[in-house]
Parts: C-alpha cells; structure tokens; sequence
C-alpha cells in the first residue's frame, strides 16, 4: 500500500514539474519545474529500492543543489544583461 502511494505522489510530482516546465516563459519558474521532477524521480527511487537507492538519492540531491546553484546564477547574469526573466527575451542575446 504504502509502495503504490509513494509512487503515485512521485508520478504526480513529475507531471506537476513537467507541466510547470512545458507552460512558463519565466526562467525562475521553468527551474522550480525541473527541481519538482527531480524531488519527484528521488522518490520513486527511494519508493522502489532499499539502501543503494537511499545512497543514490543522497548523491543525486547534491548534484540536484549545485545544478540548481548554477542555473539561479546564469538567470540572475541573463537578468542583467536583458532586465528580463522571460524566455523568448533570451533570444535577443543570440550572436
């Protein structure tokens, strides 16, 4: 029972990240998107497996924060540079 919860709530979290991703032009909002998918996928792995999950999860939530660091930093330099946080605005920056 408790298997089958977990991995619903993980397939909505995904969808809920995807959605999130496929319908906002604000970049803010598309990182928020991906970091719901990833939340979402740590817990379908730790949902199905037993302690290699857990330590997999823990490794991919460090990856998950620095790549969360760095796209933060990139919107905030594509900001100054565009005074922007749409997407379709980044293509002015084109060269």
């Amino acid at each position: 029972m408790a298997i089958g919860f977990n991995l619903g709530f993980a397939v909505v979290l995904i969808a809920l990240g995807m959605y999130c991703v496929i319908t906002k032009r604000n970049m803010i909002k598309t990182v928020i998107g991906i970091e719901i998918m990833a939340k979402g996928v740590a817990l379908s792995f730790l949902a199905t497996g037993g302690m290699p999950a857990q330590v997999i999860v823990i490794a991919a939530i460090a990856v998950d924060a620095i790549i969360a660091a760095l796209m933060l930093s990139m919107i905030v330099n594509a900001y100054k540079h565009s005074g922007s946080l749409d997407l379709n605005a980044m293509r002015k920056l084109r060269g």
